[in-house]
C-alpha cells in the first residue's frame, strides 16, 4: 500500500532525528551563571582593632628569630652565674633547708676593703616563725661559711612548722654581718598528722561502714562475727601459758 506524501515526509524526518547506533547523543552544555563576589567593608575605625588582634594571635607563635645551626656543632652551655647577688631558699623536708645564692667578685672585693679582709662569706639563716622581721628582732639564727661565690647548699634547720629566711654576705671573726641579699620567705612544713579537721569532710559512723562495704554498720552480721573473732583470739592469746597480755613480751 502507498503512502501519501506527507506520511512520507514525516517517516524522512524521524529516520533524520534518531541517532544512529554506536553514537551517543551530545547533551546540551550547562550555562554556568558567574555570581559576582561579594565584598565585605568594615566600617570606619574598626581596622586597626582588627590589625591588633590579628598581630596578637599571631604573637602566640613567635618564638624569637631562628638561629642557624650546623651540623655537629654543640647546643650552648647554660651559664655559671647572671652577674647579680641572690640568694633562695626552699624547703626540702621538715627539717632540712636547700639555699642557692650567687655573689660577684666586684661587690666582694669592694666591700672587703672596708669591713675587713679577714671577714668570709657566709650565709645566715633566721628563724622569723610569728613575726614581722626587721632584720634584728629574729627568733634565732646560725652563720654557715660558704667557699664559693656561686653554689647551693642544705643547712639542717631542725624546726618543722617555723618560718625561715636567709642572706649572704660577709662575716667577720668578731661575728658581725653585712648582707649583699636577703632571700624569700617559707614556713617549713610539719612532721607529723595535720591537727585541723575539716568539718566539711568528716563522716558519721552509719557513712563510714558503708564506704568500706558493711551498709549494715556496726550491728551488721560481718562486722559482729569479725568483733567476735577478734575477741576470741586475744582470750586465747591471754589464757595460754607463759605469755604476758601485751604482745611480744614473753617469760623467761
Amino acid at each position: 500500500m502507498a503512502l501519501k506524501r506527507s506520511e512520507k515526509k514525516e517517516t524522512k524526518a524521524a529516520k533524520k532525528s534518531a541517532p544512529r547506533k554506536g553514537v551517543l547523543k551530545r547533551s546540551a552544555a550547562k550555562v554556568s551563571v558567574a555570581v559576582p563576589v561579594r565584598e565585605w567593608k568594615s566600617p570606619p575605625g574598626a581596622e586597626e582593632p582588627l590589625m591588633a588582634q590579628e598581630r596578637v594571635s599571631n604573637a602566640k607563635y613567635y618564638t624569637g628569630p631562628g638561629v642557624e645551626r650546623r651540623a655537629g656543632q654543640p647546643y650552648e652551655d647554660l651559664p655559671t652565674g647572671y652577674g647579680e647577688e641572690k640568694i633562695a631558699i626552699m624547703a626540702r623536708d621538715p627539717y632540712l633547708l636547700h639555699a642557692y645564692w650567687e655573689v660577684t667578685p666586684a661587690r666582694i672585693e669592694r666591700e672587703k676593703a672596708w669591713f675587713g679582709l679577714d671577714s668570709r662569706l657566709a650565709v645566715r639563716i633566721y628563724d622569723v616563725t610569728g613575726i614581722q622581721f626587721d632584720g634584728r628582732n629574729a627568733l634565732g639564727y646560725f652563720d654557715q661559711e660558704i667557699f664559693e661565690r656561686i653554689g647551693s647548699w642544705y643547712f639542717d634547720a631542725g624546726r618543722p612548722l617555723h618560718s625561715f629566711l636567709a642572706d649572704v654576705g660577709l662575716l667577720s671573726p668578731g661575728g658581725r654581718f653585712l648582707t649583699f641579699a636577703r632571700s624569700n620567705y617559707l614556713t617549713t612544713p610539719r612532721d607529723g598528722v595535720s591537727d585541723v579537721l575539716d568539718e566539711e569532710w568528716m563522716l558519721v559512723d552509719e557513712e563510714f561502714w558503708k564506704l568500706y562495704g558493711f551498709p549494715g554498720g556496726p550491728s551488721s552480721p560481718q562486722i559482729q562475727e569479725m568483733i567476735a573473732k577478734r575477741k576470741r583470739m586475744q582470750e586465747e592469746h591471754i589464757s595460754s601459758p607463759g605469755v604476758f597480755s601485751r604482745p611480744g613480751g614473753r617469760k623467761k
